[in-house]
């Protein structure tokens, strides 16, 4: 069933929301430098500079997550000391931002994302809630809610702190299903393909639209992503792509370990080989620091890598028979796969369950008050700001914060998939 249209008062109020959460994060997190969204930008002006060797890192067996070699001196040459992290994304953006570079600076670039990437975030929160049958005064609440969680949570505050460029793939997802949903089959496709041409996991999405019988939504998929694909290889030329290939090998063959890496591989790697990690020190600390801040990581090696591989098949071959079987009329079955999508690939990063999050505010009306306050507390308290700190802190002996992340999710995408059909309001 079609999202229903919502009266001009609540399109008015949750305006009002959404504006009231851009500020709020403009106001806590600006002036903060982007780890991650800098990425682009270093990648944009090497590759205008012609030193393609300086896109992508120069890992050979494990993902370290240190940037090439010539960014950091770059950074320090501007005066900046801030973490960078390496640009990890297909070369098409590489590519278009060093169009950019010569005329918008490092400062400008993360500015501009300061204020898009709060304004993507709510509007993501709005589609998911509306896919999940909300409307009225309880999309209002849920809206507010939803705002609330990214703020105080570490998966939506991170994203917002570091400007990530998950959010904008989030959103693009989000938006991808609630047009399939309007019936904007070949408009779906196109926003789908977008969010793969930056990430590769949203093409997972269609792959089971092709068992949901979704044709013209694939072949709109198919038709843009192929556009965009041979405009990157245009751009960048191949080797940029191979060495890109080369990086994704790197990574789905590595795991790494923080306070904020969700998923089954780091909680095997922290419970069973944490005495066989190596730790790789962050290129921001001072000479003179002491712990100096870092993560770990590990080569998972070939049995392990297979063994994720047939993980993720495995999930994908059951969702793709539950909807050839059943169909594609509970809108709540997407966000449950997104989320345990995340848990099985090879590094899910808390803000990588995004688009899961934004439907979470919706359990206290898909499950009755009680049981789904009770939910959403049991999910949200081990991943808040709070108690991420207390749980960095050895509070809860035996229990990370990555521990307590991954269960967290595990139970959202439990409590999204199990929704009551009687409770769906959507169904």
């Amino acid at each position: 069933m079609a999202p229903t249209p919502q009266p001009r008062m609540v399109n008015l109020t949750l305006l009002v929301l959404v504006t009231c959460f851009c500020v709020i994060t403009l106001l806590l997190f600006a002036g903060q430098q982007s780890p991650d969204l800098i990425a682009t930008w270093l990648a944009g002006h090497f590759f205008a500079n012609g030193a393609y060797d300086q896109v992508y890192p120069s890992d050979t067996y494990v993902y370290t997550m240190l940037p090439p070699t010539e960014w950091w001196p770059y950074l320090a040459s501007e005066g900046r000391s801030e973490p960078v992290f390496p640009y990890v994304y297909p070369p098409l953006w590489a590519a278009l931002t060093s169009f950019m570079t010569p005329v918008v600076s490092l400062d400008g670039f993360q500015a501009a994302a300061r204020i898009v990437n709060p304004v993507l975030l709510g509007v993501m929160i709005v589609l998911a809630l509306r896919l999940a049958g909300l409307d009225g005064r309880r999309l209002i609440l849920a809206t507010g809610l939803g705002l609330l969680i990214m703020l105080a949570t570490l998966p939506g505050a991170v994203a917002l702190q570091q400007n990530q460029p998950q959010i904008l793939v989030s959103f693009l997802i989000v938006a991808a299903l609630f047009a399939d949903r309007r019936g904007a089959v070949r408009l779906a496709g196109a926003t789908l393909a977008l969010a793969a041409a930056i990430k590769i996991y949203p093409a997972l999405i269609a792959v089971l639209w092709l068992a949901a019988r979704k044709y013209r939504a694939v072949a709109a998929f198919a038709a843009v992503g192929a556009g965009l694909g041979l405009l990157s290889v245009a751009l960048a030329g191949w080797p940029l792509h191979d060495l890109f290939l080369r990086e994704i090998a790197i990574i789905k063959n590595s795991v790494m370990t923080t306070r904020s890496t969700y998923g089954v591989d780091a909680t095997i790697a922290n419970l069973f080989f944490d005495d066989r990690m190596e730790f790789i020190v962050s290129l921001e600390n001072p000479a003179e620091a002491d712990p100096k801040l870092g993560w770990r990581v590990l080569a998972k090696g070939a049995a392990w890598s297979t063994l994720s591989s047939v993980a993720m098949i495995c999930l994908i071959l059951a969702a793709g028979f539950w909807l050839w079987i059943k169909g594609d009329d509970r809108p709540l079955f997407w966000p449950a796969f997104l989320v345990g999508l995340a848990l099985v690939s090879p590094l899910s990063w808390s803000y990588h369950f995004l688009p899961a999050l934004a439907f979470a505010p919706a359990l206290p009306f898909l499950w009755g008050r009680l049981r789904g306050t009770i939910l959403l507390v049991t999910i949200f308290a081990p991943i808040s700001i709070a108690a991420t700190d207390a749980l960095a802190a050895g509070a809860v002996p035996f229990v990370s914060n990555q521990l307590a992340g991954t269960l967290a999710m595990t139970l959202l995408g439990l409590a999204l998939l199990a929704v009551p059909r009687h409770r769906d309001p959507a169904s």
